[in-house]
């Protein structure tokens, strides 16, 4: 029986209401404040929930059950609680959208009110449990009869919503009359161990069928969507929302990033099922075609919710629920797998439905039955057909598909018959009699499936340079014709399955057949990405100086709704790949199998970083209104935290995907400002110190490591001056125009009468924009105006087989931060926070490293100075503390201090992990002799990171080593036992060419493990060395 208590607030424990606590949220719920020692008492009628969820808390002092109906009342014995979670209501929605009844109803109306009214009393903390799908309904506008829709399902559905939407607006009424604390949280699909398998969508069924055994039915074209969200991240939201500061009067939707279509999640739950489950496919049933709601769910962050269990792992967790043992060999190769476990979260892009488009290209991918497996085998064509290997990495690498022979000429279709026979050596006997037969049967097809599939990698093959080359036509047909390929490769092949299943082959068949439809869908995958291409192949024309085009904003729309496609196809081609046992892949094709299965990883990357553009692209191009960039040029020859000094800037007007106007000034015009109208702001201490400069100018805004700061010092400064917003900040340096330079060739500048090519770009630049410089000359502005459009004008009139080569550039260059690009309010800079684009300091747990200098001099001397950095981490006690040894070389190589050169003022900062503590440092001149500095280093925190902090002033021909010691925190330590070392060194924007050493030295009879590819061991050290050319990680473990 029910266990009940009289229940009041105390001041010893929090009490914490639950109504419909013995569903199937609300027993996890339960289950999770039992555990973090809060008192629960559950209000439940037990229509919807099952006691055996919660009859073994009823041992537990500090839980409570009422078998109470709360329409009716809340129990006199409940006196006054802390906090309430509405979850009744929920409960009644995800079990009842099917039929109607007048409970749910009053669940939501007078259940509702009867919890407010107790939250009012008790001034306890209220939370209602809603759906996302609370807009969907649709109430008539003339027949009362059919005011919900015009069929029994609508009529059942949309009342509940709207019983949703009543229970939404009674919260609302108590917060603004009676300043109730009052919370709603908005729901998905919820699945997970305990779910009625009834609800949940079609993921419900799906589940079912795995656990019968059952065939997997997919009703209509398998386009239909839904959000799902796992249990454990539901109550980890309901328990954020509910107990975090300032969330009083908020609306909090818990969605993952992405609907799931049906057809994918039926291709999800057969890859972990236990045995070969069929797909099929029938007329739909449904009577409600909505399209999917996009969450609005911008807000969670603030409560510190995102979801952790991906569908795959909960799926899995949800079967083993039910003592399902699911398939745990579904492929994901350990280098992929760790490469997608570092992606960060993508911002939600805006989700089109695909209901009502058609490709008349294609045939219905999702009435393919079962399989979808590639490549022909040895024991299918053999010795006549040479297989040579599956899939070269689409982008260099190629597909490779079996040939024929070309040493006889003379070779006949007989022959191949031979061959085939003599490879299935089993007919040996019996094809004699039957030759001509087997002619039919086996050698047309064999050599058809080899032409169809030949045909299908050669279009394949063209994808990477079409896509580089922003040809979308061209993408369009190449990847149509290698669907057609492989679609026809894998019809002839099922015309020669009768002799694997005579010789016992059949799993090598399933295997050749499921590879084969993967590859089909991944073709049509990049039919359909096909439209993304447009509008970056419009705006490239667009964009274009004197071009008169007009950029069609539908474009983005029909690329939305491509991706969406691609991205769903890739899901296909991963899971008919899952099916494949790859030990029947021969071993010497099995890489080419690998790196199949990276390609299709790296394509889905791919696709959901093309979500993301086309979701930003709009709104970068100033599709709804004109949009401002400013540009930094940095000299990196006076090196700065960013990149260089910031001598000139561009500012560029984007218009309806047009360039309205670019003005590049020199960075001393508006700073002028700045003392003319008295604007004053802080500098940091060096520039005050080294510079003499009491306010902060444009031209050493710059000053934080991290970009994305560095751009809001500038702006704020800038917005002052101008009183101008400014919509996103782009820095390049020398580097980056060089390589720009290396692609078009030489500019010729009429006004100089001389070319600017990548050779002399360096010196000239320095010639015109720094000897003899006088502040306010134009001779700078009018240089890098003239270089500016000129060379602008090569990019846009470079032919279309010229693009990879300006992309590979563009893809260097942010990688080597010589260009960084930091977007306002545009969710295409998440994209450039994950790859880290931006410019921002990396954050990691494990060890950090980054050296920024800063030339404060004045002086372009950074030319001349060669640097070169040491770091040696040893383990120093018994306890595993790792003490770290910096050792920073400088050569100041000018000849005297004639321009550009002259001595070298460097301010250096030593960014290192948080907890860090200085235990020495020294600088050491070219004679040997030594300056202990270890009183006069300046400790401060940039960022999360901790800093040291000095300065020298380094003459020509002289040089120094500076090094500095330092005990890494104790959560960096390695332990004896099992331990892990990992070390992030961020490389600074503008450098080039400094040289890197790491030593690690482990601890005294610790065995090493495993190490990253970029290590190797000396001895009984590991170590790496070269040009910092870009960010480094390392990994060593330990035991």
């Amino acid at each position: 029986m029910p266990k009940k208590q009289t229940i009041t607030k105390s001041s010893l424990i929090p009490t914490v209401l639950i109504s419909g606590g013995a569903g199937f949220i609300g027993s996890h719920l339960v289950e999770y404040l039992l555990q973090n020692k809060s008192r629960v008492v559950v209000l439940d009628n037990f229509k919807t929930g099952k006691e055996i969820h919660v009859k073994h808390f009823l041992s537990d002092k500090n839980f409570a059950l009422y078998d109470v109906d709360i329409n009716e009342g809340i129990p006199p014995e409940i006196q006054s609680v802390d906090y309430i979670f509405h979850l009744a209501g929920l409960e009644e929605y995800f079990y009842s959208k099917n039929y109607l009844n007048l409970e749910s109803l009053f669940t939501n109306s007078l259940g509702t009110k009867n919890l407010l009214d107790l939250a009012k009393k008790s001034s306890a903390k209220f939370l209602l449990a809603s759906t996302i799908d609370i807009y969907q309904e649709r109430p008539s506008q003339v027949d009362l009869g059919k005011y919900f829709g015009s069929s029994e399902g609508e009529e059942n559905k949309f009342s509940l919503l709207e019983a949703k939407r009543f229970a939404e607006a009674l919260v609302w009424e108590y917060f603004k009359k009676y300043n109730l604390n009052v919370r709603i949280v908005r729901l998905p699909e919820v699945y997970g161990p305990r779910m009625d398998l009834s609800s949940s969508g079609f993921l419900g069924g799906y589940i079912k069928n795995v656990l019968e055994g059952s065939s997997i039915e997919i009703y209509g074209e398998g386009t239909e969507k839904e959000y799902y969200l796992y249990i454990s991240d539901v109550v980890s939201g309901l328990v954020r929302a509910q107990f975090s500061e300032n969330t009083s009067g908020n609306i909090y939707s818990l969605a993952p990033e992405n609907p799931v279509s049906s057809l994918e999640a039926a291709y999800l739950v057969r890859s972990v099922a236990d045995s070969k489950l069929s797909i099929q496919f029938k007329d739909g049933l449904s009577e409600i075609n909505e399209p999917v709601t996009i969450p609005g769910n911008s807000n969670v962050k603030s409560i510190g919710w995102k979801p952790k269990v991906q569908l795959k792992e909960g799926v899995m967790k949800t079967l083993e629920s039910f003592n399902y043992s699911p398939n745990t060999n579904a492929f994901k190769p350990a280098k992929y797998m760790e490469q997608r476990s570092k992606k960060s979260e993508l911002v939600p892009e805006s989700i089109v439905s695909l209901q009502g488009v058609k490709i008349s290209s294609f045939p219905k991918p999702a009435r393919v039955e079962q399989s979808l497996e590639s490549t022909i085998k040895e024991s299918v064509v053999a010795e006549n057909i040479q297989n040579r290997a599956l899939s070269e990495n689409i982008a260099k690498k190629k597909f490779k598909f079996p040939v024929f022979h070309k040493s006889n000429k003379n070779t006949t279709l007989k022959d191949f018959g031979n061959k085939v026979r003599a490879d299935l050596g089993y007919f040996n006997a019996i094809l004699g009699i039957v030759i001509s037969a087997l002619l039919v049967f086996v050698g047309i097809p064999s050599l058809s499936t080899y032409l169809n599939i030949k045909k299908g990698y050669t279009s394949l093959n063209r994808v990477k340079q079409n896509v580089m080359s922003l040809d979308s036509e061209k993408l369009s047909l190449d990847t149509l014709s290698a669907y057609n390929g492989f679609k026809n490769g894998k019809s002839s092949l099922s015309r020669i399955r009768w002799i694997f299943k005579i010789i016992g082959k059949d799993e090598n068949y399933l295997t050749y057949d499921r590879l084969l439809s993967s590859l089909m869908f991944f073709s049509k995958a990049g039919n359909l990405g096909s439209d993304a291409l447009r509008p970056v192949e419009s705006m490239m024309q667009t964009l274009k100086p004197g071009n008169t085009a007009v950029l069609d904003n539908t474009l983005f729309d029909t690329a939305k709704i491509g991706i969406i496609g691609a991205r769903d196809y890739l899901r296909m081609a991963e899971a008919d790949l899952i099916g494949i046992d790859s030990s029947l892949i021969p071993k010497k094709y099995k890489n080419y199998y690998d790196e199949y299965q990276g390609i299709l990883v790296q394509s889905q990357d791919i696709a959901n970083s093309a979500s993301v553009v086309m979701g930003g692209l709009p709104q970068l191009l100033g599709m709804n209104g004109g949009k401002k960039y400013i540009v930094w040029f940095q000299n990196s020859n006076e090196i700065r935290p960013t990149g260089g000094f910031i001598g000139s800037y561009a500012m560029i007007n984007i218009d309806s995907g047009k360039i309205k106007n670019i003005f590049i000034d020199d960075i001393y015009n508006p700073d002028g400002q700045i003392d003319i109208r008295n604007i004053k702001t802080t500098p940091p201490e060096p520039i005050k110190t080294f510079l003499g400069e009491e306010v902060l100018y444009l031209r050493n805004s710059n000053w934080d490591p991290d970009f994305t700061k560095s751009a809001k010092d500038f702006d704020d400064i800038y917005f002052k001056i101008t009183g101008e917003s400014i919509d996103g900040y782009i820095a390049i340096d020398l580097d980056f125009v060089e390589s720009l330079l290396r692609i078009t060739g030489p500019v010729f500048l009429a006004s100089y009468n001389e070319d600017i090519n990548a050779d002399n770009f360096d010196e000239r630049a320095q010639y015109y924009s720094g000897f003899d410089y006088r502040e306010g000359s134009t001779d700078k502005k009018s240089f890098l105006t003239i270089l500016g459009g000129k060379l602008l004008e090569k990019v846009f009139s470079l032919k279309k087989e010229d693009f990879p080569k300006v992309v590979a550039e563009l893809g260097r260059s942010l990688e080597e931060r010589h260009l960084q690009i930091y977007l306002n309010n545009n969710q295409i800079n998440s994209l450039l926070t994950e790859n880290k684009w931006d410019g921002r300091l990396v954050d990691t747990a494990g060890d950090y490293l980054y050296v920024v200098n800063a030339n404060l001099g004045g002086t372009k001397s950074n030319y001349y100075v060669e640097n070169k950095m040491t770091y040696e981490v040893n383990s120093m006690t018994r306890d595993g503390l790792l003490r770290a040894n910096l050792y920073l070389d400088y050569k100041n190589n000018a000849e005297n201090d004639s321009w550009p050169g002259g001595p070298y003022t460097d301010y250096v900062r030593v960014l290192v992990q948080d907890g860090s503590k200085l235990t020495g440092g020294k600088i050491i001149n070219n004679a040997g002799g030594e300056i202990d500095i270890f009183e006069d280093l300046v400790v401060s925190k940039v960022g999360d990171y901790t800093s040291f902090e000095t300065n020298f002033k380094l003459l020509p021909k002289e040089s120094i080593r500076l090094v500095i010691s330092y005990d890494l925190p104790q959560n960096v330590s390695v332990a004896k036992g099992s331990s892990s070392y990992t070390l992030y060194w961020q490389k600074q924007p503008g450098t080039s060419n400094d040289g890197y050493s790491f030593i690690f030295n482990p601890p005294f009879g610790s065995v090493i493990e495993n190490f990253s590819d970029n290590l190797q061991i000396d001895g009984n050290s590991i170590k790496s060395s070269g040009i910092l050319s870009k960010d480094l990680e390392y990994s060593i473990s330990l035991k």
